[in-house]
């Protein structure tokens, strides 16, 4: 079998954006989905089949992917080992606005009883728009400090996971939700501080947002999530810089030599 009939093996680090569309969530070949336009773009650009594995939950931030990547021995081994092509795109809830202390939404699965659990759930949905209201929404998910910390950690982590991968990183979402407030005042500057990150590790970028702004009216109810226009535009764009570093028309992030700064150093 030749190179060019072995499926090259796409990996996408991702959350509710990578399944979810205008019309709700999707099976996973759905061809409108954003990693499913990534494949197909890049099977026709090097007409080779693509094995896409996506790696998302709902509301999944850099601090899950980070423990994936750093405790999870299938996604460490089975998964980010031997990949050809990566796409990180799970920051996009870190800088969302916060009406409630997230540690209060971890906590809620493990109440007793199943009636006590729907009634944390209520309450705290109830209550995040006006703790958003009241904040100004200057409280983000995740702590700037921790952010930086883990965000860094984790393209560290893919960089010698999947060494050697073409790879690219996408910036943070924006939103038309009422659970946010219609607000959400830390998205650019955490988008600059991210694609500094990536520069540092060798991504190159692509932001989300010019995308998604112009359809901030056709989203999904909740206000977030996009119509299929919008995930072929982001598919798109995602696939360029994985297809030129494929090519080898652009340089990959390199995997970590020894010697080479850890990170948070």
């Amino acid at each position: 079998m030749t190179n060019n009939e072995l499926p090259l093996r796409l990996v996408v680090l991702g959350d509710s954006t990578a399944f979810t569309t205008d019309r709700g969530p999707q099976l996973p070949f759905d061809p409108e989905l954003y990693p499913n336009v990534i494949a197909e773009v890049l099977e026709r650009g090097l007409g080779r089949p693509v094995q896409t594995t996506v790696i998302a939950r709902p509301g999944a931030d850099t601090r899950d992917a980070w423990r994936m990547v750093t405790k999870d021995r299938h996604i460490q081994f089975e998964v980010l080992m031997g990949a050809d092509a990566v796409v990180v795109a799970c920051a996009n809830f870190d800088n969302a606005p916060a009406g409630v202390p997230p540690v209060l939404e971890a906590i809620v699965p493990y109440l007793r009883t199943p009636w006590l659990r729907r009634r944390a759930r209520v309450l705290l949905q109830s209550t995040h728009p006006w703790g958003v209201a009241i904040s100004g929404g200057r409280f983000s998910r995740t702590p700037l400090n921790e952010f930086l910390r883990m965000f860094d950690g984790l393209l560290f982590q893919v960089r010698a996971l999947a060494r050697n991968a073409a790879g690219v990183v996408m910036g943070p979402i924006g939103h038309n939700s009422a659970y946010y407030g219609f607000t959400h005042p830390k998205r650019a500057e955490r988008e600059q501080l991210q694609f500094a990150i990536a520069k540092r590790h060798g991504f190159p970028t692509v932001a989300s947002w010019p995308f998604i702004e112009p359809a901030a009216d056709r989203l999904n109810p909740d206000g977030i999530h996009w119509p299929a226009d919008v995930h072929r535009a982001v598919g798109e764009a995602l696939a360029a810089p994985l297809l030129a570093q494929l090519k080898g028309e652009a340089e990959r992030p390199k995997a970590p030599q020894v010697g080479d700064p850890l990170p948070g150093t």
